[in-house]
C-alpha cells in the first residue's frame, strides 16, 4: 500500500515494531478476550474519563462505565461528555488550568497539537502488561497514533471520510443517487440536478469551501499536501480553485447562501445537528463512517453513503482512512496504571464490546471486529462495506497536522467565509490565509 509512503513517519516505524514485539511477548494472547491482566492499586481511585458525541452513544458509555466498575470495584470513573465543538473547547481550557481528564477521547484533528505539547502520556510502558495492542492495525498505530517515536494514543474504532446522502429525496425527485468516488464535475451536476427538483429553501450539497478538512481532500486527489516540514504544503494555485469552484456553486444557487452556511459551518459533529437532517441540503459532507449509526437511525432509513470528490484524471479515491477515536491518558494523571487498564477495556473486551457495539465506528481490533460480526445488523455491514471500498482503493491517511493546526483550521474558516459573504476576493483570501496561517504554525514550531 502507499498509505506510509505518501503521509508515514518512517522514523516511527523502529519505536513501534519493538512496542508491537512487546506487546506479542508479554501480551494476552488472541487479544479476543477481556482487558489483559494488571495488579491495581488496593486503594480505590477516582479516573475522569472524557468523550463527544451524540446522546446514543452517551448512554451506551455511561452502561460501559458500570461494566467496568463492577469488574474493577476500586476504580471509579467519572464520565464528563458533550458535543465535538463544546468538548475540544473546554478540554482546551481544562489543559490550560493544569486540570484535564485523566482518560480523554481525541480527534486526530487535535491529537498531534496535543502530543507535542507534552500533553499525551508515552503508552509504551503499559504495552504486554496493562494494555495489549496485538489486535491492533499496526500501520494505523506508526502513521497516526505515534508521534517523535512515542505511542501517544490508542485507536478505538477505523473511519473513513465520506459524504452522506438522503436517498429518499433523490427517489421521490427521480434522480439517480451519487456513485462512488464521482469527480468534482460529476459531482456539481449532480447536485445541479436534484436541485432542480427540489424547489425553493432546498439545496444539492452544503457549502464545503470553507471546511478545511474538505480542502484537504481535495489536495491529495491532486497529488498535493497540506502540511510539509511544519508549514502549509499545498500550492496557491490549488486553494484558488478550489474556492473558484465553490463560489460557482454558490452563485448557481444549488448551494446554500453565505448566511446560511454560517449558521451551522463551525463544525460541532454532533449528529443530531446536521443540516441534511433538517432537510435542507441532499448531500452533505465530508463526515466519517462512524456517524451512519446515529444519522441513519433519525433518518429511518434514508441515509446513504457515498466517498469524497476527486479530481479529474486522479487515481483511487479521495475519501481517506483514519482512527475514529483516539484514547489517551493525561502525561500528568495521578493513576496511569489504572487510566491504561480502563483504555484497555475499552479496547480489548468482549464486555465492553457488547455494549458499545458499532456506536463509534469499526473496531480498530481485527479480535472485537470477529467477535461482533455475528451481531452485525444491516447498518453495520453497510458501514464495514463502505470501509473495506475505499480501503481497497488505494487511500491516503488523515492529515493531522503538525502543532496549531487546529487554529489554523479555525482560521481556515473565518478567512474563507469573508470571501462567502463577499467582504474579500479569492485572491485575497489566498494570500491572507497564507500569511496568517504560516504566523500560527511558526510560532508553534
Amino acid at each position: 500500500m502507499k498509505w506510509t509512503k505518501r503521509f508515514g513517519r518512517k522514523s516511527v516505524w523502529t519505536s513501534l515494531s519493538l512496542v508491537l514485539l512487546a506487546g506479542s511477548i508479554a501480551g494476552c494472547g488472541t487479544g479476543g478476550g477481556s482487558e489483559a491482566d494488571g495488579e491495581s492499586a488496593p486503594q480505590t481511585v477516582e479516573l475522569r474519563f472524557s468523550w463527544w458525541g451524540a446522546q446514543e452513544r452517551h448512554d451506551r458509555t455511561l452502561k460501559m462505565i458500570q461494566k467496568f466498575e463492577e469488574l474493577h470495584p476500586n476504580i471509579k470513573i467519572k464520565p464528563e461528555y458533550s458535543a465535538f465543538g463544546a468538548y475540544h473547547e473546554k478540554l482546551a481550557t481544562q489543559v490550560a488550568g493544569n486540570n484535564a481528564p485523566d482518560v480523554m477521547s481525541k480527534s486526530l484533528i487535535y491529537i498531534q497539537d496535543y502530543a507535542q505539547r507534552g500533553i499525551l502520556k508515552d503508552l509504551r510502558e503499559f504495552v504486554g502488561k496493562e494494555l495489549n495492542v496485538d489486535g491492533l492495525d499496526p500501520k494505523l498505530l506508526a502513521n497516526q497514533a505515534t508521534v517523535n517515536g512515542k505511542l501517544i494514543g490508542l485507536p478505538l474504532s477505523k473511519s473513513a471520510s465520506i459524504m452522506f446522502y438522503n436517498s429518499e429525496m433523490f427517489k421521490q425527485a427521480g434522480v439517480e443517487p451519487p456513485k462512488m468516488d464521482m469527480t468534482y464535475e460529476e459531482f456539481f451536476a449532480k447536485v445541479r440536478e436534484i436541485k432542480g427538483k427540489l424547489g425553493e429553501g432546498r439545496y444539492g450539497a452544503n457549502d464545503m469551501a470553507g471546511l478545511f478538512e474538505a480542502f484537504m481532500y481535495y489536495l491529495f486527489s491532486k497529488g498535493d499536501v497540506l502540511f510539509k516540514d511544519g508549514q502549509l504544503g499545498y500550492k496557491d494555485e490549488n486553494l484558488k480553485e478550489w474556492l473558484e469552484m465553490w463560489d460557482k456553486a454558490r452563485k448557481e444557487g444549488i448551494i446554500p447562501p453565505a448566511s446560511e452556511t454560517a449558521s451551522y459551518q463551525l463544525a460541532t459533529y454532533d449528529p443530531a445537528k446536521e443540516p441534511i437532517l433538517k432537510g435542507t441540503v441532499a448531500i452533505e459532507g465530508p463526515l466519517f463512517v462512524p456517524y451512519y449509526t446515529a444519522m441513519e437511525g433519525m433518518m429511518k432509513g434514508k441515509l446513504e453513503m457515498t466517498t469524497i470528490p476527486r479530481v479529474s484524471g486522479s487515481n483511487g479515491t479521495a475519501s481517506v482512512l483514519l482512527p475514529g477515536i483516539f484514547l489517551c491518558i493525561n502525561e500528568k494523571t495521578k493513576y496511569p496504571k489504572e487510566a491504561a487498564i480502563f483504555a484497555n477495556f475499552m479496547i480489548n473486551s468482549k464486555e465492553a464490546a457488547d455494549i458499545l457495539e458499532l456506536e463509534r465506528g469499526l473496531p480498530d481490533n481485527k479480535y472485537m471486529v470477529e467477535y461482533l460480526k455475528p451481531k452485525f445488523t444491516e447498518v453495520d455491514k453497510k458501514m464495514q462495506d463502505v470501509l473495506d471500498y475505499i480501503g481497497s482503493k488505494n487511500p491516503g491517511w488523515y492529515d493531522g497536522g503538525p502543532k496549531g493546526s487546529g487554529e489554523v483550521g479555525k482560521l481556515f474558516e473565518k478567512t474563507v467565509q469573508k470571501q462567502q459573504f463577499g467582504k474579500a476576493t479569492i485572491d485575497e483570501v489566498v494570500a491572507e490565509f497564507r500569511k496568517e496561517a504560516d504566523k500560527i504554525l511558526g510560532k508553534n514550531k
